[in-house]
């Protein structure tokens, strides 16, 4: 009677941790957004980015990227007038770290663009990545959502579709389905600011 009890009281506990472990999560998931927030806010009030850089290399090359750091919006405009160049990044400091990296990625054909935002703690670790895809195949905007805790594990995506004219939400055709292959909605994105591609430039 006594391993029966204890045996029920065993599932009984058991079938909390789920839940708790959820909460836990959307908790996290909470406090994210509530940083986001307030790194946006900060963001909007300077406006111009802290530091810029692009990848000045061959598009057609996908073997290695040339990363450079520009002076100001300015200076990077002067460069593209002359070459341009399809991988920008711009940043935003706190206290000397990077808590705001936003990359715009598009391709000569002018077929697609991809706005990808990420969101650093202080620590230098991701808490958020929001991707705005722009696809004429389909017609589609494709925004996504990734929410990571302080060791990089995923804890939440969120994936949505909106007409590319009207910016209402849609469901993808079978053609864009059929047609993924021509492009990818893959958002690369990095876990650390000590990951981003020009971390090696940015004391420089």
């Amino acid at each position: 009677m006594k391993k029966s009890l204890l045996f029920l009281f065993v599932i009984f506990a058991l079938s909390f941790l789920p839940v708790g472990a959820q909460t836990n999560k959307n908790a996290e998931i909470k406090r994210i957004n509530a940083y986001v927030k307030t790194v946006d806010t900060f963001v909007k009030r300077y406006k111009n980015p802290h530091l810029i850089f692009a990848d000045i290399s061959d598009y057609n090359d996908d073997s290695k990227t040339k990363w450079r750091k520009f002076a100001s919006e300015k200076a990077l405009e002067k460069f593209r007038d002359q070459t341009e160049t399809y991988t920008i990044a711009y940043n935003w400091l706190q206290r000397g770290k990077i808590v705001k990296s936003n990359f715009t990625l598009f391709s000569p054909s002018g077929d697609w663009a991809n706005y990808v935002y990420h969101h650093f703690r202080e620590d230098g670790s991701l808490a958020k990545v929001e991707s705005e895809m722009r696809t004429f195949n389909g017609d589609l905007i494709i925004i996504q959502n990734f929410y990571f805790d302080r060791q990089g594990r995923l804890l939440k995506k969120t994936v949505k579709y909106l007409d590319l004219q009207t910016q209402k939400p849609i469901k993808p055709t079978k053609e864009f389905l059929a047609g993924k292959a021509d492009f990818s909605d893959d958002v690369e994105y990095y876990k650390k600011t000590s990951k981003l591609p020009f971390a090696n430039l940015v004391k420089k």
